[in-house]
């Protein structure tokens, strides 16, 4: 480990000011030595303060961090982080990585912007820098009656506890997979399958959520600004970091996942959704029909008043029956 990554967590670890002679000294280097790893972390993007006579104090900022992420993490989860600057999307870095025999799961991919980023159908999904939280996790599946929609209900809600605890906005979902504040999209979920080549059973999972967290909506393209939303008034009445709120979003995923199967957190979706009781128009595999959704069931169907189950599709509109 480099001195100035161990420098940086003495910083998270102490939070309150630490004398060059002190991180000198735990770190058996010379004052130049911590000097000089102070500002490498800044030249990083790491917010550190100094003050003369007095020392060093590490403040939590807009850099994505694996030590500050850690800080906030229940200690019981053993993950792997990959973080970038850029990427081209970080559920195809999950793809990539689940090809390799050697990847340790869970794996953590997460990255300050995405080249190409994108959601269901292969939509794009508009990823700028210096805002976003656009993470995805790829774990391990021996279970050949994996439920994509299910998890990504869950998933959802994981979201929707984090949004709600941390930066006090109250969310909605629309089925199955975005999460809505002030009634534009804040979040979408993409759960992925990676298939093993010689059985064709699904033997990774991965799921990816893109979050509009401190994004500035006039920098998402014109087609979307209607629809699309961002959570940075509330992230900024709560000071809440990027690196705390996904290490949340990650202990309520987690928390979630080890049972996610048995849907106890159903009747927390169903509370959540603007689909129910209302009129809709669903795209299936570019067929388009019209329904009234009764309910969303435990297996994460939505059930329309005609008795139909739907297990996968788009709700393209949604119109009050009031």
């Amino acid at each position: 480990m480099k001195t100035s990554e161990k420098v940086l967590q003495l910083l998270l670890k102490k939070q309150a000011f630490l004398s060059g002679q002190e991180l000198a000294d735990e770190l058996n280097v010379s004052r130049t030595a911590v000097w000089k790893a102070i500002q490498s972390l800044q030249e990083e993007g790491y917010q550190i303060e100094s003050k003369p006579r007095i020392g060093y104090r590490y403040i939590e900022g807009l850099k994505l961090s694996e030590a500050s992420i850690r800080r906030f993490l229940n200690p019981e989860l053993d993950l792997d982080f990959e973080i970038y600057d850029t990427i081209d999307s970080t559920n195809n870095r999950c793809s990539q990585k689940a090809m390799d025999p050697e990847t340790k799961t869970p794996l953590v991919v997460i990255s300050d912007s995405q080249k190409a980023g994108h959601g269901r159908y292969g939509r794009p999904f508009a990823s700028p820098v210096g805002g976003g939280i656009y993470i995805s996790i790829l774990l391990d599946n021996d279970d050949p009656d994996f439920n994509p929609g299910l998890l990504t209900t869950a998933t959802a809600i994981a979201v929707t506890r984090t949004i709600e605890k941390l930066v006090h906005a109250r969310c909605e979902i629309k089925w199955v997979n975005d999460v809505l504040v002030d009634g534009k999209k804040i979040v979408g979920i993409l759960t992925e399958g990676v298939a093993d080549l010689e059985t064709q059973l699904i033997k990774h999972v991965i799921v990816g959520t893109g979050i509009n967290y401190l994004t500035d909506p006039s920098e998402f393209p014109e087609e979307i600004r209607q629809r699309a939303g961002s959570l940075r008034r509330y992230t900024l009445d709560s000071g809440v970091s990027r690196n705390a709120f996904i290490a949340n979003y990650l202990n309520e995923f987690f928390s979630l996942y080890k049972n996610y199967k048995a849907a106890s957190f159903m009747d927390e979706y169903r509370a959540h959704s603007n689909t129910i009781g209302k009129d809709v128009t669903i795209n299936r595999s570019g067929q388009t029909s019209e329904g009234h959704v009764a309910t969303i069931d435990n297996q994460g169907r939505l059930v329309l008043s005609s008795g139909e189950t739907l297990s996968s599709g788009e709700v393209t509109k949604i119109r009050s029956t009031d």
